[in-house]
C-alpha cells in the first residue's frame, strides 16, 4: 500500500498576504518528512506516553470540561474578530494539529485565528485554541510559532484550567462552617 503524502504547505507569502501585512511569515521546517516529523523521529511513536500528564484531583469529567470550554469559546468568538481566510487558517491548523497528534492530548482541538496585532495565543479547557495574527506575523520561523502553540496545548493536556477550578471549589467548600 502506498502512503499518501499530505497536502502541500501554503506558500509563506500567501499566508502573510492573507493576513494583510507586508511582513514575511514564518519559514517552514526544512527537514520535515511526509509524516510531518523530522526524519530522525520517523518510526517512533511520540505522544500518548502515559506519563501521568493531567493526573491529580480534578472534579471535572472530560465531558464537563469540553462543555465549559465550548461556552468560553463562544464568548471569545462573540467578542473577537476571527480570520476566516482559508490559507491562514489551514496553515495554523496544520501546525497545531501536528503538535496535538504528537502530544498526550486526549481531546480533539479546534484551532482558530483572531485578527489582533497582539503577540499571543491561548487555549481554553476542552481543546479550544486561539492564535492571534500578531503572533503569526512576529514569528521568524515556523518553529517559533510551534513552540508557543505547543506550550498552550500542554496547558489543555495537563488540564490546568479545570484543576485550578477544582482547587478553588475545594477551598470554598473547606471554608463553609
Amino acid at each position: 500500500m502506498l502512503a499518501q503524502s499530505p497536502p502541500p504547505a501554503p506558500e509563506p507569502r500567501k499566508v502573510a498576504a492573507a493576513i494583510g501585512k507586508n511582513r514575511r511569515p514564518p519559514k517552514t521546517s526544512l527537514s520535515s518528512s511526509r509524516y510531518g516529523q523530522p526524519e530522525k523521529f520517523q518510526g517512533r511513536r511520540r505522544g500518548h506516553r502515559n506519563r501521568g500528564v493531567g493526573k491529580g484531583i480534578n472534579l471535572y469529567r472530560w465531558e464537563r470540561e469540553i462543555a465549559l470550554g465550548k461556552g468560553l469559546a463562544q464568548e471569545v468568538e462573540r467578542s473577537s474578530k476571527l480570520i476566516d481566510d482559508p490559507v491562514v487558517t489551514e496553515y495554523v491548523n496544520r501546525v497545531g494539529q501536528n503538535l496535538v497528534r504528537n502530544s498526550d492530548a486526549r481531546v480533539p482541538f479546534t484551532i482558530k485565528v483572531i485578527d489582533s496585532d497582539e503577540v499571543n495565543a491561548f487555549a481554553l479547557p476542552g481543546g479550544f485554541f486561539y492564535v492571534n495574527s500578531g503572533l503569526i506575523l512576529r514569528a521568524q520561523e515556523e518553529s517559533e510559532l510551534a513552540g508557543v502553540m505547543a506550550h498552550e496545548i500542554s496547558h489543555v493536556t495537563a488540564r490546568h484550567g479545570t484543576k485550578n477550578a477544582t482547587k478553588g471549589e475545594l477551598m470554598q467548600m473547606a471554608t463553609i462552617p
